[in-house]
């Protein structure tokens, strides 16, 4: 859709604000920063998306900060993929038990173990948690069958161990989700990971009454509108995809699926998706990305939600209110980052 097009959708949103006497203000004059994060790969932007921290029953301190780093970079390098930071966790607390060693077998180092003789990385790098549970991932996930064999054989075929059946992980299975367990609940904890913050539109949910997608919305815009709306009242989790819950960039990824649109699971990776739009050209589906309550960064979206027009933005906000219905100003009192439109004219 062109400028001209969207600036009239916008005029006769803002119109029919007074029709359906929902009291919203519409918005205007907002500006925009992705300047920091344009300079960034793909990848570099989801290892930012979120950081865990927080203790962990059972661990020691320093045991709790690299299962919480685990977590973190596994959910970010797999598209917020629970099995696979479990995988990583149980292989991680076989190698080392969640210590990060200086030393091991031969030139064996980190939390993984990892030898820089075998093209794992540097010393330096293989001592980074952030970079070694990405390395490892990045294996795990080249192994075409990993998803359809015991997660212990998936990860003997990662880290080529002497136990050829992966008997040395699997007691490690089950501890492994209960650690996963416990990091997932530090990051829904209040002012955690991709959480928005302020309160709700209205009652309930926030919807206000008698809203109607507004007239001249493009047709799959209007189909992801329908879609977020249903997902109203359903509970927060962090790296939920549906259908029961969603984290924030889950709820707009699934939401974009449903027109066949692919966005990766990460705010500030969906930052950088479709196209940019201004606030004055804002259609009802657009993504809305703002730093949220635990910005990764400067210039890095930690929160994002889904235009509804009215100046309304619905997205799954954190643990207390669930996905539910935001005035604008109140979704984007911490800043704003940048609005995108993963579809342009569709």
């Amino acid at each position: 859709m062109n400028g001209a097009m969207r600036w009239s959708l916008a005029a006769g949103a803002a119109a029919a604000v007074t029709t359906l006497t929902l009291g919203l203000t519409v918005i205007g004059g907002v500006g925009q920063n992705t300047t920091s994060a344009s300079v960034l790969t793909v990848a570099e932007l989801a290892g930012q998306t979120c950081s865990v921290g927080g203790p962990v029953q059972g661990l020691a301190a320093d045991q709790a900060a690299n299962a919480d780093a685990i977590v973190s970079a596994a959910m970010a390098a797999s598209s917020d993929n629970t099995l696979v930071a479990r995988i990583a966790l149980m292989t991680a607390m076989t190698e080392s038990r969640l210590h990060n060693l200086d030393h091991g077998d031969r030139d064996s180092l980190g939390l993984f173990q990892q030898r820089p003789s075998q093209g794992w990385g540097t010393p330096a790098q293989l001592m980074d948690p952030t970079y070694a549970t990405d390395a490892f991932v990045r294996r795990l996930l080249s192994v075409s069958h990993w998803q359809q064999i015991a997660p212990w054989l998936a990860a003997q075929d990662v880290q080529h161990s002497a136990y050829s059946s992966g008997s040395n992980y699997e007691p490690n299975w089950r501890p492994a989700g209960r650690i996963l367990a416990l990091v997932v609940a530090n990051a829904n904890a209040p002012g955690a990971c991709g959480q928005g913050t302020g309160g709700l539109a209205g009652k309930g949910h926030g919807l206000p009454p008698g809203y109607t997608i507004p007239p001249g919305t493009l047709p799959k815009h209007a189909e992801v509108v329908r879609f977020a709306i249903a997902q109203l009242g359903k509970p927060y989790v962090w790296g939920g995809a549906g259908p029961a819950a969603y984290d924030c960039s889950g709820l707009t990824m699934a939401a974009w699926a449903t027109v066949g649109v692919q966005l990766v699971h990460a705010s500030s990776v969906q930052q950088t998706e479709g196209v940019t739009v201004s606030a004055a050209q804002l259609m009802p589906g657009d993504l809305v990305l703002v730093p949220g309550s635990d910005s990764p960064g400067p210039g890095l979206a930690g929160h994002v939600g889904i235009y509804l027009g009215y100046g309304l933005v619905l997205s799954a906000i954190d643990p207390q209110y669930g996905v539910a219905v935001q005035i604008w100003d109140t979704f984007v009192s911490g800043g704003l980052i940048a609005i995108r439109d993963p579809a342009p004219d569709q």
